[in-house]
């Protein structure tokens, strides 16, 4: 079907549909005293094969021409782009290579290195939020996400999250990416942290 060539799948269908309705199984399908014969992968091929060019007596046969036809009819409909949604920029989450000490020493690093726009609000890894009142058992990698947004919840700029990166790069923090944090029609396009 997906390849262009509905009346083969429609054969192979049918004749699949009509080797299940005669009772020929496999193992999986096998009830005993509705199953008229249990067969292997191979004897179900072969009896599909001997099948081809009927049609189900109990089963709706499928008819895949129609739906094909379907599918051209909206394939060679003009395509429509949707009105684009309210895009705020809200925040950004930067991923660290850091191996220099605790959580709790990260977040004050980057606590003293946000602004008036950006401030650290936490910081995670595997996915476990370690900062802030993170559990001190909790077995941490030496990579980090660390979530800035803007105090009051206000959109920021571009330019916010370039001069953050900058302060991040000038106290000698490696960071890996970084990735915007946007809100779409007010709803968060982006996964909630923990306590978020």
């Amino acid at each position: 079907m997906h390849i262009g060539q509905p009346s083969v799948a429609e054969r192979v269908h049918n004749a699949w549909l009509r080797t299940v309705e005669d009772g020929l199984h496999t193992a999986d399908m096998f009830t005993e005293g509705t199953s008229t014969r249990r067969v292997g992968t191979r004897g179900f091929a072969r009896a599909v094969i001997e099948r081809l060019g009927e049609l189900p007596k109990l089963f709706k046969p499928v008819r895949y021409a129609a739906r094909q036809a379907d599918l051209l009819t909206r394939a060679n409909t003009p395509w429509e782009r949707k009105p684009p949604l309210k895009k705020d920029l809200v925040g950004v989450d930067v991923f660290m290579h850091w191996r220099e000490g605790s959580p709790e020493n990260l977040g004050a690093i980057l606590k003293g290195l946000g602004n008036h726009s950006l401030q650290v609000l936490m910081v995670t890894n595997r996915g476990v939020k370690v900062w802030p009142n993170g559990l001190p058992e909790t077995f941490c990698t030496d990579h980090w996400r660390c979530r800035f947004m803007h105090p009051e919840k206000a959109n920021i700029s571009h330019r916010d999250i370039i001069e953050l990166l900058d302060r991040l790069e000038g106290a000698g923090l490696d960071f890996i990416k970084a990735e915007n944090l946007c809100n779409f029609d007010g709803v968060p396009g982006y996964a909630l942290g923990q306590g978020q």
